[in-house]
Order: C-alpha cells, then structure tokens, then sequence
C-alpha cells in the first residue's frame, strides 16, 4: 500500500505509544510508510532520553520492543526490529545504549530508504518482455516501482487490480499505476481467479518475507498465488530485505487482514540484493483465455 505522509506527533511525554498506536491502527499505509513512522518515532524517544541524559532499564527498553512488535505483527520489519533493539540492549552498556540505538536507527532508515532504486533496478533487469498483462492485488509501494521504471516498450499493456476488500486498497493502487503511465483496471476480489486466466505474470508484494520462503500480504494473496500456480501463471514477489524476518513463519494465527502464502506458490522473489528462486510454476494448461 502507499499514501500520503503519516502526521507524527511532537515528542513529547508519551509519544511513543501515540505514535505506535497509531501505526497499530493503520489501515491506509503500507510496511514502508508505517516502518518510516516507526523510526522516526524510535528516533524522537532516543533524541529525549540524549537530551535528558537518561540510561533507560532494561524495562523501559523491553517495554519499547514491545510497541514495536505489537504495532505490526504481520510485518516484517517490525518483527526484526523488536528482536534488534532487545538484542541492542542486551548487548550494550547503559552508557552506550541510546548512542548505539540511534546508529541503529540511522541504519535502518538508510536501508529502508535505499530499497526502492535498487528494486527497480532489479525489476528492470527480470522483468519478463512476454508479460503483456499482469494481475495484482492491495497497495504495494514496491509493485509500483518494480512496473512504472519500467522501459515503455516493455511496460505491460494491462495491469489488473483486484479490488482488495476489505479496505478497497486496489482501487487507490489502479490510479497509482494510471497516475504512473499504465493501463491498469480494478477487478472484483471473486474475479481473480478469473483474470488470472488472462494473466501472464502475478506480482505481489509482501509485508514479511520469512525464512522459510512464504511470505505474508494482504489477504487474499494465498489464495490469488494458487490459482496462478495451479495455470502455470508465474508468481513474482516485489520486497526488500527490510521485509525479510530472518526466521521461520510462526504458527500462530496472523492479523484479520493477512495470510501467508507458502513457498511453493512463488516463482521468484525480486529483492533489492538480487532474485531469490522459488519454485518454478505448474504447466500452462494448452488452452487458455485471450486477453
């Protein structure tokens, strides 16, 4: 998903959990904006405790990674990140902590802001030329990259969007990519398998990516990404490396408005570092709808 800018509240007594709270309750942005949010939260706290001349507890560290964790479950970049901050803690003297935090923090904010051009890049170079009409579904910053760098001639002539309820985060996507110079036309949710007949490509993007290869996204992805597998519809996932956990998937249930999509339904995963391979698609049935 994109959007506009996220208000931030001033740092004042209590921001952070304002400032997580309303990460928590987002339904607008995606992983990149709530994970720019995130840090320029974490980067307010750490300028208060300098300022102050504060040696946070363990405590009061531990209760921060907690409202990181908790603000987006599903993602990962918030998964690694409560896990790095404990880690910091841990590993830092009370002298040292805010200072190392704030590295940290400026490290990951590079990071974060280095993935798009280097995603483009590699979606420029993979990017396959017979892909003439693409499906994908909800807001994906990083889908929009991947499609709108690409050179005209290679652009699809057709992206269609499905709608993405609940939210209906498909339609604001379809006028990302009319806005961004491609054809693009939302399709009902129930269509999708429909419009994956028509399909050569599926393109997604994802809120975590883990260790094992699945990936979580807004609901309806897995079940997008099986139709597609079962056609022999390549299925790309567009994500950069702050999105990787670094972990397996837990077995508990994600968020109302996630699945998780295993990965023998992905072909390849597009990351700023390079292409990780998947499994390769079923075979194309002989028959298949015209465009």
């Amino acid at each position: 998903m994109t959007g506009r800018r996220i208000r931030r509240p001033a740092p004042t007594a209590g921001a952070l959990e304002v400032a997580f709270s309303r990460i928590r309750a987002d339904r607008r942005h995606g992983a990149h904006a709530l994970g720019e949010a995130a840090l320029e939260a974490l980067t307010q706290l750490l300028d208060r405790w300098s300022r102050a001349g504060e040696r946070p507890s363990r405590a009061s560290a531990e209760r921060v990674a907690r409202l990181i964790e908790k603000a987006q479950p599903a993602m990962g970049s918030f998964v690694r990140w409560a896990r790095e901050w404990r880690r910091l803690r841990r590993a830092s003297s009370p002298d040292r902590f805010v200072s190392n935090a704030r590295a940290w923090v400026r490290r990951e904010r590079a990071q974060l802001r280095s993935e798009e051009g280097r995603l483009a890049r590699i979606a420029r170079a993979r990017y396959p030329r017979s892909a003439r009409c693409v499906v994908t579904l909800s807001r994906s910053r990083s889908v929009l990259g991947a499609l709108s760098t690409l050179p005209t001639t290679r652009r699809p002539t057709e992206v269609l969007v499905l709608e993405s309820l609940p939210g209906g985060e498909g339609r604001g996507f379809a006028r990302d990519l009319r806005r961004a110079g491609l054809r693009a036309r939302v399709v009902p949710d129930s269509e999708g398998e429909k419009a994956v007949g028509t399909a050569d490509l599926v393109v997604i993007g994802a809120d975590a990516v883990y260790a094992d290869g699945s990936v979580a996204h807004k609901v309806g992805t897995r079940s997008l990404a099986r139709a597609a597998f079962r056609r022999g519809v390549p299925v790309v996932v567009v994500a950069g490396r702050s999105k990787f956990t670094g972990r397996p998937a837990l077995r508990r249930a994600l968020p109302a408005l996630f699945d998780r999509t295993p990965s023998r339904y992905i072909t390849e995963v597009w990351t700023d570092r390079g292409v990780r391979a998947g499994r390769p698609p079923a075979r194309r049935p002989p028959e298949r709808s015209s465009h």
